[in-house]
């Protein structure tokens, strides 16, 4: 069954923590736990706050999530154009002084998304759609990293 929520927010950290805080709210109540969930979460939130901190848009932006077998998110905001899809990943460091905080948002939505598509709307609108499927194995074979709970 398809069911759709939209996230409305106003582009600043207290807008996107209020629209996370809702986010949450929803996956509880659609008894959303584990890694899923998770992914979900870290999805939402770096793009959330990308488009707060970087997009600097001037107007709310919106976010959708959908439930059918995929999960799927959706962003719409008016900051200027930007396609997460054209960014290279970053060099991999090959010291530890090259080592830095932040910068790898793009490379872990990539990986935890099934499909990652943009449109520059007509209405000079960004749209980011991401698909989430559910896990049903653990993304970490090597066991390195426990899955969340």
């Amino acid at each position: 069954m398809e069911t759709t929520h939209v996230l409305r927010f106003a582009p600043t950290a207290d807008g996107f923590a209020d629209a996370a805080t809702r986010l949450r709210a929803i996956l509880d109540a659609r008894q959303i736990h584990g890694r899923h969930r998770h992914d979900i979460e870290i999805v939402f939130d770096e793009v959330a706050t990308n488009i707060v901190n970087h997009g600097r848009p001037s107007g709310p932006v919106e976010a959708s999530i959908r439930f059918e077998d995929e999960t799927t998110l959706t962003f719409e905001d008016d900051a200027a154009a930007f396609d997460p899809r054209a960014q290279p990943a970053p060099a991999p460091a090959r010291r530890r002084s090259d080592l830095r905080v932040g910068g790898l948002g793009i490379v872990i939505v990539r990986e935890l998304c099934a499909g990652v598509d943009y449109v520059r709307t007509p209405e000079r609108r960004n749209r980011l759609t991401l698909r989430i499927r559910p896990a049903d194995r653990d993304a970490d074979p090597t066991g390195e990293f426990p899955a969340p709970t």
